[in-house]
């Protein structure tokens, strides 16, 4: 049976197969090593290795800086993710620290079991949530997914193509929302439901709307519509300041990933 730890791990792994799938600036690369996909965007969200499971093997010293000569001569940066329940998560750090790579932060990974789960969201005054389903209704996403995110320019085009590609028609596969407060866009969240488990990416809010549960209402409103089509666990990363929110709704943290950015 697999683990919890090792379902987020798969549910971030397909989210960017699909997104690689649908941008042709994107390539995913899976070997019995390791998953990772690359681009031609300067940005480490678009490059990055998610999981080496080879450091036992022969040769892995060999692979590891191979792969990471491979997105240094493209002058690319990169990010590689070390998970706290791996075997030889501490070993990795090491060596990626031999060759370079520097340690960035630390995000929980936390899981929510939607059995039986239920949430009284606080009222939010004059706050209302939409789906986002056309090509228009994206602005919304786009005014408050960039700026929150620090994408600009061909990098946050690109984003946006790919969110919006598996957002729409009869094959989607993300669900995005958003909220309103006095009827201007205050926040986006976007689902992800691979089977039973859903993956909340993308929780995002407007600076001056912070600090009044916005984004808290989002992510209980898409387990909610999750839940209603069958999710039966739900799992997101989180940073350390967002943790805190997120046990309040349930979630329980299962395990560490490291960010190293060569």
């Amino acid at each position: 049976m697999i683990s919890t730890p090792d379902i987020i791990k798969q549910n971030m792994i397909h989210i960017m197969k699909q997104m690689s799938s649908s941008c042709p600036r994107m390539s995913f690369v899976k070997t019995p090593q390791v998953i990772r996909y690359e681009s031609d965007l300067p940005h480490s969200l678009f490059n990055r290795i998610i999981t080496y499971e080879g450091l036992k093997s022969d040769g892995a010293m060999n692979d590891i800086v191979t792969i990471a000569d491979h997105y240094r001569s493209s002058k690319r940066p990169f990010s590689w993710l070390i998970w706290s329940h791996d075997t030889d998560a501490s070993e990795l750090a090491s060596v990626l620290e031999k060759h370079g790579l520097k340690w960035s932060g630390q995000s929980p990974g936390m899981s929510l079991s939607l059995t039986d789960w239920t949430y009284k969201a606080p009222s939010i005054p004059n706050f209302e949530i939409k789906p986002i389903r056309t090509t228009a209704e994206f602005s919304w996403f786009k005014e408050i997914a960039l700026p929150a995110f620090g994408l600009q320019g061909e990098t946050g085009d690109v984003f946006m193509q790919v969110n919006e590609s598996l957002a729409l028609g009869e094959q989607a596969i993300l669900r995005h929302y958003a909220g309103f407060l006095d009827g201007r866009p205050a926040g986006v969240v976007t689902a992800f439901q691979d089977e039973e488990t859903i993956g909340i990416y993308n929780v995002a809010t407007a600076g001056e709307y912070r600090r009044r549960g916005i984004g808290s209402a989002l992510t209980v409103h898409a387990l909610r519509e999750g839940q209603a089509a069958g999710g039966k666990i739900a799992v997101l990363q989180s940073s350390e300041m967002g943790a805190s929110v997120y046990r309040a709704l349930g979630f329980s943290e299962e395990v560490r990933i490291d960010f190293y950015i060569g």
